[in-house]
Formats: C-alpha cells, structure tokens, sequence
C-alpha cells in the first residue's frame, strides 16, 4: 500500500518480475526470473504488463514455499482452528496461542500481512498502467486487468478476513504518497465494494478455462465470488456463482476417487486454480509435509518410509481426535485409509523386521500408545504413530526428504459445491437424499462430496453437517479457521475441541497422572492450550508492532489487543 511500502517499484522489477515461456508439450504458465527489466518496460510496454502479471503469480506461490520456521509460516491458519495438535516445532507457538496474540510476538502475523499488501500493491501498480496504455491490444489488455483485478480482490479479501482492521488504495505506491500518513482503516462496505467490483470485472473478461495451465480463470472468479457472498450472507448470490461454476461439468468435475484428488501435478478437472511449482525453476521446496506428517519409520524397527506411508516427517501439526473421530463415523470413509489422511502405519521393511512381526500388518507399539501407560508413552504416541495429513505429499516424491515440490491446489470443485450447498440450506433448498448435482439443492450437492469418499449419503441437512463435511474434505487447506470465524462458531469451537481431548475439557496437559480415565471417553488432554487462552476479539489476528509503527499513531489496533 501507499505507505507500507515505500522503495518504489524498480526495486520489485528487478528482484520479481519475470517473462512468459511456453514448454513445447503443454500450455503452462513458466517464469524465467530476469534483471534486465526496468520499471518503465514492465509498466508502459505490453510485453512489460503481461510479464508484471506472472509476477503476481509468482509473489503467490512464495508465500507458500517460503521455508522459514521449518516451512511453516503458510500452516499457522490451521494451526488455529479446532482439527489440530500443534505438537512442537516453531507452528505450536500459534497453535497453542503462546504467539500471535500481542503485536509484540506476531512475526509470522507479519509475514501474511507483507506478503498480501505486496500483491495488492503489484496489483494496483499494473491495473493503473493497463488502464492507461496508449496502443495495447484490447484482449490482451482485459486480461491483463482482469487477472491483476482477481489477484487484488483475493489479497484484500484475505487480509480483510484475517486482520479485520485494513487500510485499502487502488492507487499504486509512488514517490509523492509513499511517506502519507495513514491513521484510518477502510470501512468494510468500501471493502466489500472493492473486492466485488474486481471479481466482477474478472468473471466478465476471463475465459471458462485457463489460456495456460496455472492461470485463474473465470471459475476461479466465481468461486472466490461465491465465499465472498457467504461472508456478506448474500445466499443468493453464492448460490447463483457456485452453480455457474458446478455447471460447467464439460470443464470442471469432481476427480472419481479420494485418492486423485492429490495426486499427480494436480492439474485436473476438480481443481479450479493450481499453482504450478517445477523444481529448479519455478518456486522452492517446501516443507508442509515435514510438519504434518508424524515420524512413523525412525525408531521404529520394520518401517521405514515410504510414498503410500506418506513420506517423512515429524509430526508438528497433526490430525486432532475430533477430525479424526468425525472421519471414521463411516467405516466406508476412504479419506482417512490413506489418501487425505493415515491412521494406520504398517511394517514395510523386511531388512529390520522385528521377529514375531509380518510385512503388511499395523504397527503397534508396545508402550507409544494414544491411551499408553504414561504421559511420555502417549507423547511419544503423538510423535510417532498418531493420524496425519498427507495431501502435501508428492505422488513422485522422495520418502526420506523432508521437503518437496509439488503444485497447490489454491480453489477445488469440493469446496465449490460446500458453497453451494450452504447457501440452498440457507435459502431453505434443502431437497432429497436421491438428488443429484444437477437437481441443485443441498443434499444433492453434499452429497456428491460424501458419496466421492464412499461414505454414506446424507438423508436430512443441518448447518453441523456442512461444518462438519468441510472439516472432513478441506482440513489443512487453510480454510477451516475461516469458515468458523464467518459464521460466528471459531471461539466455540476452539473453546471445545482444539489440540487433544475430550469436548470442552480445559485442564491442562501438565499433569498426565491423575484426573482422566485415560480412555476414548475421558482422554489426557495433549496441548490443549487454545482452549483456556482464546479469547472472543482473538477472531481477528493482532496487527503486529512492526506494521503498527508504520502507521499513523492515531491508526486503530484490532479491538482487544493493546495497540
């Protein structure tokens, strides 16, 4: 923005922008960093605006492969929600609410908040260029806005969502407003108006299907638009802009298995934007497996690890008792048998089989156990053998490294449909068990979701059987702690179910002697601290000091954290 940042532009140029290839096989969207541009190609040359539009592709693809705090800056919104155990490891700190909720100890709330004010100052700087280009062809010209527009709509939707108290330009960064001082956020009518007006600009100029693999498209608009009105509970308009993209079934559909979903270079008919990485080239590894995946192989004799297990990792972030019990209420869930999340691990390595022990069979360890004698037998259970998500992993990955490449599906027809079906519930649609996508009601939608997983179809719908099918499709997709705070439920259910536990139990891990059953019914709590430390204003994360000090002193800090 104006004021956050203040080095001008030439200096982006250089370090960011990157020109246009095409691979001799396939249309993908490539980017080959270069420093021979200055400001005035990329922002008055249409080859300069069209490789300043890759840039923004390129600034959302970082702030996912950035590897800071052992690659897990992009995770700390789930760790946030109810559906994990922040274990360890520099996530936990958020997770557990020891960080980020005083400006004084929020970095990576910095992080965020840098990395989408860039896009939308990127964004501004194109959008205004574009508009005012002598001799630029049309088409190339509503594209160029058009994209730019998308990506300045979901950086200001996404710091809107999160922080709450934003301040919002259209005008790009320039040398006479880069010191203005700015002491007052932008109302959220002026938001809304701002985000709506760009998606609508790019539902009317972007085509069906990406023009290259990777780039948005008029669906990836759409459903953006379509979450947009939920948070506005505007249920007609959800309604309406999921359904165009459901629609749309000679383009987009839902993959047949559980198992697709993930696999390959994601660039299928479910997903509606991917991200492409391609290693040495475009983007970083990065190390989201590492913390999502427990450490079932070291220490282990007979296991070792391996792509079906998912690989390695260490267990930072992992699937809390509340996910993991809602993923088994259907024996038939496939989710939870290996292609979203693992629950089981099983001995695969015939050189240190320990004696009395087949190939094939689970593990299960003597002492690490989720209800195990003692605190460090249970620790070490969470460590080692608990449920972990392995949608991060790559299907050609290397089991033993802890970082990989491998696209990210940023928008997937699932969550379209949980739109849509939200907004029918909400408009009293609900229909049948029988019906079918195309009947467009709820159950019919829901239930295309369910039926894809093997689970059984649902026979009536309430507003805990959507929140509960997202918690079972979309964990650790960053949407979860999002879904919970638009529609009024994330200190309740932070209160109830964060880390491990039974509901609502608040008592601390410390003492994992006495108190507890040390059964499924009546568990030791295991880091369960975000239920005793959330508070109602932490729905909205702190400004963090260093973003603070750049704003005016009159600028308003989210309610309830000191300024």
């Amino acid at each position: 923005m104006t004021y956050l940042y203040k080095r001008g532009k030439a200096a982006w140029c250089l370090a960011l922008m990157a020109t246009l290839s095409l691979s001799s096989c396939k249309d993908f969207l490539t980017e080959n960093p270069t420093t021979q541009f200055s400001a005035d190609f990329v922002y008055n040359t249409p080859e300069g605006l069209e490789a300043g539009v890759v840039g923004l592709y390129n600034l959302q693809r970082a702030f996912f492969d950035n590897n800071d705090n052992n690659g897990s800056n992009s995770l700390i919104i789930d760790a946030k929600d109810d559906l994990t155990v922040p274990r360890g490891g520099e996530i936990s700190n958020y997770g557990l609410l020891r960080q980020g909720i005083h400006a004084e100890s929020s970095s990576v709330h910095s992080y965020w908040w840098n990395s989408y004010y860039k896009i939308v100052d990127r964004a501004n700087a194109l959008i205004a260029s574009a508009d005012k280009l002598v001799g630029m062809d049309e088409s190339k010209r509503k594209l160029v806005l058009a994209e730019a527009k998308f990506f300045r709509a979901t950086a200001v939707f996404t710091l809107f969502r999160t922080f709450n108290n934003i301040y919002v330009t259209t005008e790009p960064t320039s040398f006479e407003t880069a010191f203005n001082t700015i002491n007052e956020k932008t109302s959220e009518a002026d938001i809304y108006k701002l985000v709506n007006e760009d998606l609508t600009y790019a539902i009317a100029n972007l085509p069906w299907a990406s023009y290259q693999i990777g780039r948005v498209n008029q669906a990836t608009a759409r459903h953006l638009k379509a979450e947009v009105a939920l948070w506005q509970k505007d249920w007609q308009e959800a309604k309406t802009q999921a359904e165009e993209v459901i629609s749309q079934s000679g383009t987009y559909s839902l993959v047949a298995t559980t198992g697709q979903v993930f696999a390959g270079d994601l660039n299928h008919r479910e997903s509606l934007w991917t991200l492409q990485y391609k290693e040495s080239i475009d983007g970083n590894p990065n190390k989201l497996n590492f913390n999502l995946m427990p450490n079932y192989a070291e220490l282990i004799p007979g296991s070792k690890y391996s792509i079906e297990q998912g690989g390695r990792g260490f267990g930072w972030l992992t699937v809390n008792n509340y996910l993991r019990d809602l993923l088994l209420k259907d024996p038939n869930d496939t989710r939870i048998k290996g292609t979203y999340y693992i629950k089981d691990y099983y001995y695969n390595d015939p050189a240190t089989l320990p004696a009395g022990q087949t190939l094939g069979s689970r593990i299960e360890h003597p002492q690490w156990k989720e209800f195990g004698a003692s605190g460090n037998d249970r620790h070490l259970f969470f460590v080692r053998l608990t449920t972990g998500c392995k949608k991060f992993f790559p299907t050609t990955g290397i089991p033993v490294s802890d970082a990989h490449t491998m696209n990210r599906m940023m928008y997937r027809l699932a969550e379209t449909l949980l739109f849509a079906a939200e907004a029918n519930l909400n408009l009293g649609n609900i229909g049948s068990a029988a019906d079918q996508v195309t009947a467009k009601t709820a159950l019919g939608q829901i239930n295309a979701i369910r039926k894809r997983a093997g689970a059984a179809g649902l026979t009536t719908l309430s507003f805990q059987d959507i929140l509960d099918e997202q918690a079972r499709e979309l964990a650790f997709e960053g949407k979860r702690w999002y879904m919970l705070k638009r529609t009024g439920k994330l200190y309740d259910f932070v209160k109830e179910h964060a880390g491990y536990g039974k509901p609502g139990d608040e008592s601390s891990d410390t003492n994992q002697s006495t108190g507890h059953a040390n059964t499924p019914l009546d568990p030791y709590p295991y880091r369960n601290d975000a239920r005793r430390i959330i508070r109602p204003y932490m729905v909205n994360w702190v400004i963090p000091r260093a973003q603070m000090n750049l704003l005016g002193p009159d600028y308003p800090q989210n309610d309830g954290y000191a300024r």
